[in-house]
C-alpha cells in the first residue's frame, strides 16, 4: 500500500470536531474528537475513540459517562486548546466557559448542543479505545453550523 495515497484518501473522510467532557468526583477533563458517530437509531447509541494513554479514558471507564457537544463553526481556537493533551495543559477545563451537563460533566458554554453518555462497552482499537455508549440526555442550545475538521485545517497522519 502506498503510504501517501492512503494518507491523502484517510485525510479526505469527513469528520467534525466535538468537546467530549467527562468527570469523575472532583477530576474533570474536556478534549477534542473527531472519531464519534452515531451507530444506532433504537437504542440510540455513539461510538467515541478514545487514546488509550489519555487522561480521559481512566474517567470515562471510572465513572462510566461522558458528554459530547457540537462546536459552532469558527471555533478552531477552542478545539485546539482542548486538543492538547491533559498531561501538558491539566488546566484546559479553567481556561474555558463551560457548565456541567445534569450526568456531571462538562459543556463549553458556546455549544451548539450536546449529548450526555452512559457507556455501555469497549472495544480496543490500536492506540485508542472505541468506547460504545447510550445516548441517556440530550439538550439543543443554539443555532449555527457546526465546526468541521476540513474547517480547522486539523489532520491526521492517516
Amino acid at each position: 500500500m502506498d503510504a501517501e495515497d492512503r494518507k491523502r484518501t484517510l485525510r479526505a473522510f469527513t469528520y467534525g470536531l466535538y468537546v467530549v467532557g467527562c468527570r469523575h468526583g472532583d477530576d474533570a477533563n474536556a478534549f477534542t474528537a473527531n472519531w464519534c458517530t452515531q451507530i444506532s437509531f433504537d437504542p440510540p447509541l455513539l461510538a467515541l475513540s478514545v487514546e488509550k494513554d489519555s487522561h480521559s479514558i481512566g474517567l470515562i471507564r471510572t465513572s462510566g459517562k461522558f458528554t459530547v457537544s457540537v462546536l459552532p463553526s469558527g471555533e478552531r481556537g477552542l478545539a485546539g486548546l482542548l486538543g492538547k493533551p491533559w498531561a501538558r495543559v491539566p488546566d484546559k477545563l479553567r481556561q474555558i466557559d463551560s457548565f456541567d451537563a445534569p450526568n456531571g460533566c462538562p459543556v463549553p458554554r458556546i455549544a451548539l448542543g450536546y449529548v450526555e453518555c452512559a457507556v455501555r462497552g469497549e472495544c480496543d482499537a490500536g492506540d485508542s479505545v472505541v468506547v460504545v455508549a447510550d445516548v441517556v440526555g440530550a439538550r439543543w442550545l443554539g443555532d449555527g453550523e457546526p465546526l468541521t475538521m476540513a474547517e480547522a485545517g486539523f489532520k491526521h497522519a492517516g
